[in-house]
């Protein structure tokens, strides 16, 4: 092997771990919001809510006002951000609107959160469990 080709591999060993973050089953999938809010009476949701994640730890969506994006991992049943912060665009969302009720709600709530998945259906808890957002796969 050539000093180059050692060089490469080393910086291929250094990097490839920093890159790899655990995503569990949600890598590479993209869902739409059915309801959210307390778990005993949830909410419809305004406009077209959305988030995806990538296998790559990266994810991305709308709480129907604004978009957020950031970089997660999932196991065992939570996700964490990483550096626990998204980023969101800035739209002005009226608070007492619904869109704006929703952008309140995933503001508080993402963030090291609980979720569950089948097949077609995504929720994530937050609140202890006492809030849900329920997900419906987007498979276009």
């Amino acid at each position: 092997m050539t000093l180059r080709q050692r060089t490469a591999m080393v910086c291929l060993m250094v990097l490839l771990p920093a890159g790899c973050r655990q995503t569990a089953d949600l890598g590479e999938t993209s869902w739409l919001l059915v309801s959210y809010g307390p778990v005993d009476a949830p909410f419809t949701p305004a406009g077209s809510p959305w988030i995806s994640f990538d296998n790559n730890g990266r994810m991305a969506g709308s709480t129907g006002c604004n978009a957020f994006y950031g970089h997660y991992e999932a196991d065992d049943g939570r996700i964490a951000l990483r550096d626990n912060e998204l980023a969101f665009t800035a739209m002005y969302c009226d608070p007492a609107s619904p869109e704006g009720m929703q952008e309140t709600f995933f503001r508080k709530g993402l963030g090291a959160i609980a979720y569950s998945q089948t097949e077609d259906s995504l929720w994530l808890y937050f609140d202890e469990g006492r809030q849900v957002a329920e997900y419906r796969l987007d498979d276009e």
